[in-house]
């Protein structure tokens, strides 16, 4: 009879401590914060980069990101009106992180020279970094309306400026030729670098950084450098532009 009462009372408090831990589990739940209007916009533009770069801005769809984010589909949309005003956003950081970073570093480089060199590299960067955001920009983000100029677009002048004013400061010095053209350099740089974007897209294979970046450098320093026997005319420049291109090319 003793025994009995003695696991009858065991029982009793067993029965007691699961009830006891049921209350701190369901109080734990109500008392825990709920997720910050940033941090729920954080979780989805980031499920929005990696949907976008893995199926394409077309393929992706809101269902994706919400199922990586793990929420609903509905809360996509109490932040954001479209999949396009999603992209946006995800570009919008993806070129602040590129943009603050070029700011912090710019102004410690000494000499127009070195800093367009530095230009020229830290673009190749970004884009050997990711192939996704690669993709996403050169196959959709460059898509743009009469109501909505594409944001790489807009980024692609923001660097192009950047590029340019070191190329008058370089003249101003006397680095650069003063016969120089501070747009058609640009517009020389930019080819470059869009046609190692495009190959890197089309292809995967792995791009030695280094060489890209020196070959670009070369080539456009030879053209407008002040010094030494850097006195080739704009055609000559464009015919070496032109087979640095030819090596890029995929085909």
């Amino acid at each position: 009879m003793p025994f009995i009462n003695i696991c009858g009372t065991l029982n009793i408090v067993q029965n007691h401590q699961q009830q006891a831990n049921r209350t701190m589990t369901i109080v734990a739940i109500k008392n825990s914060p709920r997720p910050s209007k940033a941090h729920r916009v954080d979780t989805i533009v980031e499920s929005a980069r990696k949907v976008f770069c893995s199926y394409g801005f077309e393929n992706g769809s809101i269902g994706n990101i919400a199922k990586d984010a793990g929420i609903a589909e509905g809360t996509i949309y109490s932040y954001f009106d479209s999949k396009r005003t999603l992209l946006d956003e995800v570009l919008r950081r993806h070129y602040f992180v590129l943009f603050n970073d070029i700011e912090q570093t710019l102004p410690s480089i000494q000499g127009p020279a070195n800093r367009l060199r530095y230009l020229i590299r830290r673009t190749l960067i970004t884009i050997l970094d990711d192939r996704g955001m690669s993709r996403l920009r050169s196959l959709y983000a460059r898509q743009a309306d009469s109501e909505r100029p594409s944001l790489a677009q807009d980024q692609n002048r923001r660097m192009a400026g950047m590029m340019a004013n070191e190329i008058r400061a370089g003249m101003k010095d006397g680095s650069f030729r003063l016969d120089t053209s501070p747009n058609i350099t640009c517009y020389m740089i930019g080819g470059a670098i869009e046609l190692t974007e495009f190959s890197y897209v089309q292809n995967g294979e792995i791009v030695n950084l280094d060489e890209i970046a020196e070959s670009i450098w070369r080539t456009i320093s030879g053209g407008i450098s002040s010094t030494g026997a850097a006195t080739e005319p704009l055609i000559g420049l464009v015919e070496r532009f032109e087979k640095a291109a030819d090596r890029l090319d995929p085909r």
